[in-house]
């Protein structure tokens, strides 16, 4: 079974590591790069309604990987044989 060029493009496009969405990350990474100077010159040009909707996205992907990032610490502390527990009474201790 071979597929049109239309049709694995639809596939590509569906995917998580599809070619588009790859260099789109690569992109923003790049524009992470920039100086605030550049970021927000760049950002001027962004009709206002779009760059809500863009801040308002990044958001929502940056509020679901602070889970991430808590799982990953929460990993590291267990690698390290320390418990959630030890962090939490080392952090009351220090209130």
């Amino acid at each position: 079974m071979s597929l049109t060029t239309y049709e694995m493009a639809r596939i590509l496009e569906q995917m998580d590591e599809s070619p588009e969405k790859i260099m789109f990350g690569k992109l923003l990474i790049e524009l992470g790069n920039q100086s605030e100077e550049r970021i927000r010159s760049a950002a001027k040009q962004v009709p206002l309604e779009l760059l809500r909707d863009i801040i308002y996205q990044f958001q929502v992907i940056a509020d679901l990987r602070k889970g991430e990032h808590i799982q990953k610490l929460a990993q590291d502390l267990k690698a390290e044989g320390l418990s959630v527990e030890d962090l939490k009474r080392y952090i009351e201790s220090k209130k």
